[in-house]
């Protein structure tokens, strides 16, 4: 008994899906270039200045609370400076009314507040590093003075 196999053709992919995939590949690629190429734009809402000075009264408050916490030893040097970051981030928010408190670094320096980027920025260190280090008592006064020279 004789079998004879019969050899077909390599099977042949069509190219047009391949190219719509490309195509489409390449507008995610471009279209999340555009999206972090935008810079963050926030409507900045000036109280007025009788409640500045509230504000301000109110933060300076809570910057000496936190600087007395942390001389008693209350917490630790990481917690010391999250407090801290959330003190200013809420100040922030309270004289501007920008969402502060739910941003990235990288997203408070888009914002074109070099003041505030600076802080955060000393904060990130003590508040994310495996072992934290840091002058807590400079990063309060440093702190305090923004907070009392802020307009």
């Amino acid at each position: 008994m004789s079998v004879s196999t019969k050899l077909n053709s390599m099977f042949s992919y069509s190219f047009l899906p391949i190219i719509i995939i490309f195509l489409f590949l390449i507008a995610l690629l471009l279209l999340n270039k555009s999206l972090k190429k935008k810079t963050i734009k926030e409507d900045i809402v000036i109280p007025s200045p009788e409640n500045i000075v509230l504000i301000k009264e109110k933060y300076l408050k809570e910057i000496d609370q936190l600087k007395k916490e942390f001389i008693n030893n209350n917490f630790s040097l990481r917690v010391a400076y999250q407090n801290l970051s959330k003190v200013i981030r809420n100040f922030v928010f309270e004289t501007t009314h920008i969402k502060v408190q739910n941003y990235t670094l990288d997203d408070i320096r888009k914002l074109n507040m070099p003041i505030l980027y600076e802080l955060i920025s000393e904060y990130y260190n003590p508040e994310f590093a495996n072992i934290s280090n840091g002058n807590f008592i400079h990063s309060i006064e440093k702190a305090r003075g923004v907070v009392e020279r802020w307009n």
